[in-house]
């Protein structure tokens, strides 16, 4: 794309039969509306996952007929097929002959049968009706049926106008119905089923001989999303550390009816463990480029499978395409920082993480795409409730996905190690190991999260660095909670019987008045709890929300060996 060679296109598909509705060079320039050339339908364009990313050769290389209309038929609309002639495109007047009825080698086909059928190309946007009017008999004649190409294109504009929004009305109920469109088509009649066709292609682009049975047009235009071919979309792209290399200028768009959403996308949020006082203690400039090495490990681990949204103080914003990627970042961003950013009593600084999973809208933020929703603010929030050197993956993202749950099993049951130690991919491959050999992280048990502005339970599980050095602010369940103060408020992480609450005030105060009220039952319910982890097996760190799923480890690192 640099030299001028190809040229990158962002291409909707249509919702009915897959192909291309329109193609623009920059994403920012998608319309919210367009109506596809194939099968006329109106198609609201609002999701990146149907966004196709095309790399097309400059004309000047390769000359391609820029009229030509793809369209895969289903198998559906093929069994209602009774002449399909693919036509070649020509620029010097001469024309080409097809034939039904007519016996000999040259016929396509036996006769038509009377009655109408549907003639239509969606390659060169040609639709049309066919009427025969009786059976052929062998006394009649071969009907010439000149057939010019320009005479039965259909344009889109004025077979199916757009609904209102693309007129600036917000009622999207008034765009042409299929049989408004139907209503619309000329009807080419002959007298009886044996036909010369004589095919005049004058409108410079390929040409189908495309009979059918008339039916409804869902029957012969829908192509399902089974028989559809795989793509690369604009949603896994952004991702994409090499696209962001080449095209970090491709932004969506900011006007406010044309935002375009993502069905999935795996977010991760990290932060540092006791900034503040890590000001107080170091001092500005030597905190500042702490803080700084620390960034450029996390650029580097998250940059080679994602792609890093956005920097906050000293927190990171990543988005990936798949958990698997984004757990195995985060395990290297883990282990480096641990290992190369040392306070100077020489402890690690120490850092928390948060993965979530979910639909989100993608937004222009500052040149970038940025993503909007519940689910950047769950993936914040979760990252909130971890603890030193851990991250904290939801259940959303390991059980709507098996191979993100399988990436999860693998990183507690040696094989990052083995993977670390064979030079298969961390950030920097030299570094030792865990003191322990294989043993780089621990699971961290099931979780509850009671989190502010979410009116549903978040569920979460995670995974920490083996022997990490612990802090007051780490809970452990021998002991009441400790609160963590943060500059957007304060989470209290409470280890209840694997129960977390997030009481942050949006103003990001602490609330001192919910505070008194509830220490004296927070102390009772750790007491209960502590309790409770007696009858644990010693050294288990395992809550009765765990136990199932450390069964399942156990049977994973079993088939492991």
């Amino acid at each position: 794309t640099r030299v001028g060679m190809v040229r990158i296109q962002f291409a909707p598909e249509c919702d009915r039969c897959g192909s291309v509705v329109t193609a623009r060079d920059r994403l920012g320039d998608i319309p919210p509306w367009a109506s596809c050339g194939g099968c006329h339908q109106p198609n609201h364009i609002h999701s990146m996952d149907r966004i196709k990313v095309l790399f097309v050769l400059n004309p000047d290389i390769l000359y391609v007929l820029a009229d030509n209309f793809a369209c895969t038929p289903s198998a559906e609309s093929m069994e209602k097929t009774v002449i399909f002639a693919a036509v070649p495109a020509t620029a010097t007047g001469s024309g080409f002959r097809y034939s039904v009825g007519i016996g000999g080698e040259k016929e396509l086909r036996p006769a038509l049968d009377p009655g109408r059928y549907r003639m239509h190309c969606p390659v060169a946007r040609t639709d049309n009706f066919l009427v025969v009017q009786r059976k052929a008999t062998d006394e009649d004649e071969p009907y010439r049926l000149d057939l010019r190409v320009s005479n039965v294109v259909c344009d889109a504009q004025t077979c199916s106008p757009l609904p209102r929004p693309e007129r600036g009305d917000t009622d999207d109920t008034d765009g042409a119905t299929d049989a408004e469109y139907r209503s619309r088509l000329k009807t080419l009649t002959v007298p009886h089923g044996k036909i010369h066709f004589d095919v005049l292609p004058d409108t410079n682009s390929f040409f189908v001989l495309w009979v059918q049975e008339d039916a409804e047009d869902d029957v012969l235009m829908r192509l399902p999303e089974e028989e559809r071919e795989s793509y690369t979309k604009a949603s896994s792209v952004i991702h994409n550390p090499v696209f962001n290399e080449f095209f970090a200028d491709q932004v969506v768009s900011s006007q406010p009816d044309a935002l375009l959403s993502i069905q999935n996308v795996v977010l991760v949020f990290t932060d540092v463990v006791g900034s503040t006082d890590l000001y107080a203690f170091m001092g500005d400039g030597p905190a500042l480029q702490l803080i700084r090495k620390h960034f450029k490990i996390l650029f580097g681990a998250f940059t080679k499978r994602g792609r890093v949204v956005k920097t906050m103080g000293d927190a990171v914003m990543a988005s990936f395409t798949s958990g698997r990627a984004a757990m195995n970042a985060v395990a290297d961003a883990l282990v480096v920082v641990a290992q190369e950013c040392k306070l100077p009593d020489g402890t690690p600084l120490q850092i928390r993480i948060g993965i979530h999973s979910g639909p989100a809208i993608v937004v222009p933020v500052n040149g970038v795409n940025d993503f909007f929703g519940q689910t950047v603010n769950i993936a914040a929030r979760v990252q909130s409730a971890a603890k030193a050197c851990e991250c904290f993956v939801t259940e959303d993202l390991l059980a709507s996905d098996p191979d993100s749950r399988n990436a999860y099993y693998e990183l507690l049951g040696g094989n990052y190690a083995r993977r670390r130690s064979s030079g298969g991919g961390g950030p920097n491959d030299d570094l030792p190991l865990n003191g322990e050999g294989m043993k780089v992280f621990d699971s961290t048990p099931a979780t509850e999260l009671h989190l502010k502005g979410v009116n549903h339970v978040v569920r979460a599980r995670g995974f920490r660095l083996h022997n990490r050095p612990r802090r007051d602010s780490d809970v452990d369940g021998t002991a009441p909670p400790t609160r963590t103060y943060r500059r957007s408020g304060m989470f209290e992480r409470r280890r209840l019987s694997g129960v977390s609450i997030d009481s942050s005030d949006t103003n990001g105060t602490p609330a001192m008045q919910r505070r008194a009220s509830r220490r004296a039952s927070m102390l009772g319910e750790v007491e209960e709890e502590n309790a409770n982890r007696n009858t644990y097996e010693a050294g288990s760190d395992c809550s009765p929300l765990d136990r199932e799923f450390s069964i399942d480890l156990a049977e994973q690192e079993a088939r492991m060996k």
